[in-house]
C-alpha cells in the first residue's frame, strides 16, 4: 500500500525508509479513534434468526422488516444488512485516499474473516469486497455460506 501520496502522512514518510505508524498515530490519533476503528476492523457479531450480523449494523426492528420482505431467508437478509461502504466511513478527499481505501478494503475483509472464524469456528462465511466499479466505492460484505 503506497501511503506516500496521502497528505496526512506528508513529512512522516522518508524516502527509502519503512513507515513506522506508531509515531504518526501517537501524534495524530486518539484512543477513542483507535477503539472505534478496532470495532470496524475486528467487529463483534450478533446471531439472530439463524443469521449472523455485524454488531454495529444490527438493529432488530430493521432486520425483522428484511426477514419479512425476504420471506425468512437469513442469507438474503445478511446480504442486505452486512455491508460497509468505506466511502461512508472515511470520506476520502483526494485521489490518493480513494486509492488507499481500495487497497484497505481487502485487508479489512481478511480481518473480518478471522473475526468470524474466531467467533464461529464451525460455521462458514463468505466475505466479499467490491471495488468502486462494482458498488458505491470499496464495499465489504459478509453472509453465511
Amino acid at each position: 500500500m503506497d501511503l506516500s501520496k496521502l497528505p496526512q502522512l506528508e513529512g512522516w514518510i522518508r524516502a527509502g525508509e519503512a513507515f513506522d505508524p506508531r509515531t504518526f498515530l501517537q501524534s495524530t490519533a486518539t484512543v477513542g479513534e483507535a477503539a472505534a476503528m478496532s470495532m470496524l476492523f475486528w467487529p463483534e457479531f450478533t446471531e439472530y434468526r439463524n443469521g449472523v450480523f455485524l454488531g454495529f449494523l444490527f438493529e432488530r426492528r430493521g432486520v425483522d422488516v428484511w426477514f419479512d420482505e425476504l420471506k425468512g431467508d437469513a442469507s438474503a437478509v445478511e446480504d442486505v444488512v452486512n455491508h460497509v461502504h468505506l466511502w461512508d466511513v472515511f470520506a476520502p478527499k483526494s485521489e490518493a485516499e480513494y486509492a488507499v481505501l481500495a487497497e484497505l478494503a481487502p485487508r479489512i475483509a481478511t480481518m473480518w474473516r478471522a473475526a468470524l472464524k474466531s467467533a464461529f469456528p464451525t460455521r462458514d462465511f463468505v466475505v466479499s469486497v467490491a471495488d468502486a466499479s462494482e458498488d458505491y466505492g470499496p464495499t465489504i460484505s459478509i453472509r453465511s455460506a
